[in-house]
């Protein structure tokens, strides 16, 4: 089953899908994946939305601009276990003059792609001494023609 017959028709646009074959030290007992690893596989979601723009989240940060978590939820709707493939969607749902707010869906390959995952995380826009600084134009620019 191709992962398009399953996604929901407001996604925020441009979208990035991050694959990732589930490793063992990323799951419990029980092979299934212990529930912090969702959060770090936001990140990597956001990190490759963002190589998927042009730019690496290195890259940004050389320019000066900073995307500290400021707030995460995940809600979890079924499990994944060792060896699963799992699809990592990412997205930017909410734009602040001074913050990001991107949206995920995890799906579960091994499983006919299945959903097991939503959920969010908060980013405010800074400097690199921590000062609150509007989201960058060339950021937005890059988004808007992706989303093209």
């Amino acid at each position: 089953m191709d992962i398009g017959t399953n996604k929901i028709d407001d996604f925020p646009k441009p979208e990035a899908t991050w694959e990732h074959i589930v490793s063992y030290g990323e799951t419990d007992c029980m092979r299934i994946v212990y529930y912090a690893n969702y959060l770090h596989w936001f990140e990597q979601a956001r990190s490759h939305f963002f190589r998927e723009l042009g730019q690496s989240y290195l890259d940004i940060e050389k320019r000066g601009v900073f995307f500290p978590v400021i707030e995460a939820y995940c809600k979890y709707l079924g499990p994944a276990r060792y060896e699963d493939v799992v699809l990592v969607r990412c997205g930017i749902e909410e734009w602040g003059k001074a913050s990001l707010k991107f949206v995920y869906e995890i799906y579960n390959k091994t499983q006919d792609n299945k959903k097991i995952t939503t959920g969010w995380t908060k980013h405010p826009c800074v400097d690199k001494n921590g000062k609150i600084v509007k989201v960058p134009n060339w950021l937005i620019e890059m988004v808007q023609k992706k989303a093209e």
